[in-house]
C-alpha cells in the first residue's frame, strides 16, 4: 500500500476500537526517548510527501501513523522497512525517499522523553440550508504527544497526514 512493500495498515474510524487495539502499546511509549522521526520527501525539491506515513522511533520501536481517507487513521508497529525504495504505485514521476528528522521542528524532540499521548477526535456537523445542525459525528483524527512544555500532533487532514505543534480548541483530546 502507498508504494511501501509489505505495508498493510488497518484503518480505524472508532476511538474505542482504536484504543482497545493500540492503547496498551501507545501507553508503553510514555517515558521512552524519541530517537527519530521519519517522513517521506520528494528527492528533487525536498517537499514533504503527506500521503505517506509518518514514523516515530520511540524506545526502539517504530510507531507508523497513516491517514488515507478523511475519516480514518492507522497505526502499525515495525512494519515499514526504511531501507526499502518507495515505489508510488509504479509511477516513475515521483522519486521519494525516507528522511530522518527532516520536517519542521522535529529536531527539538529528538532525545527527549515522551510524557503523554493523546488520541484526537474532531466533530463533523451536518448543517441544513438554514444553518441548523442536523447531526454531528466524532471522527478519529490523530495522535498528540506531550514532551515537557512542548507538543506536536500527527493527524488526518482529509486524506493525508499533517503535523501541528499546537493543540486546537476545536478538537477533542483523550489522554491515554
Amino acid at each position: 500500500m502507498l508504494g511501501i512493500k509489505d505495508y498493510e495498515p488497518i484503518f480505524y474510524t472508532d476511538i474505542n476500537e482504536f484504543i482497545n487495539f493500540h492503547g496498551d502499546s501507545l501507553r508503553k511509549l510514555i517515558g521512552s526517548t524519541i530517537e527519530g522521526i521519519w517522513t517521506v520527501h520528494e528527492i528533487s525539491d525536498g517537499e514533504f510527501w503527506a500521503d505517506c506515513p509518518v514514523i516515530l522511533v520511540v524506545g526502539g520501536r517504530q510507531l507508523e501513523f497513516c491517514s488515507f481517507n478523511d475519516r480514518e487513521i492507522a497505526v502499525t508497529w515495525n512494519e515499514i522497512d526504511l531501507k526499502e525504495k518507495l515505489d508510488w504505485y509504479g509511477n516513475d514521476e515521483f522519486n521519494l525517499e525516507w528522511r530522518k528528522n527532516a520536517f519542521g521542528n522535529f529536531s527539538l524532540y529528538i532525545g527527549k522523553q515522551m510524557e503523554e499521548i493523546e488520541v484526537i477526535e474532531m466533530t463533523q456537523e451536518a448543517i441544513d440550508s438554514k444553518g441548523n445542525v442536523l447531526h454531528s459525528n466524532l471522527l478519529l483524527n490523530g495522535l498528540g504527544f506531550g514532551i515537557g512544555s512542548s507538543y506536536f500532533s500527527i493527524y488526518n487532514a482529509f486524506d493525508e497526514t499533517c503535523i501541528s505543534y499546537l493543540r486546537d480548541d476545536n478538537l477533542i483530546y483523550t489522554k491515554l
